[in-house]
């Protein structure tokens, strides 16, 4: 295992700690996933993008997260 970080590893971090603050900003505060006022704004900062970061840093996370639940 590396012991040192590289950019990749950096962003790949920070995207991570955003999708989980995200998460448990839209789950412990009465903000919904959309609002007449705001629409999908919130759901698409907090969510979305930071998955769109993880996305493309590596485009076969989804697929590979996947592949492990089904061979639960």
């Amino acid at each position: 295992m590396h012991d040192t970080l590289t950019p990749r590893r950096t962003v790949a971090l920070i995207a991570l700690a955003w999708l989980a603050g995200g998460f448990l900003l839209l789950l412990l505060t009465p903000l919904s996933a959309r609002s007449e006022t705001l629409g999908w704004t919130p759901t698409f900062w907090l969510l979305l993008a930071p998955m769109s970061v993880l996305v493309a840093i590596k485009p076969r996370l989804p697929l590979d997260l996947l592949a492990a639940l089904m061979r639960r």
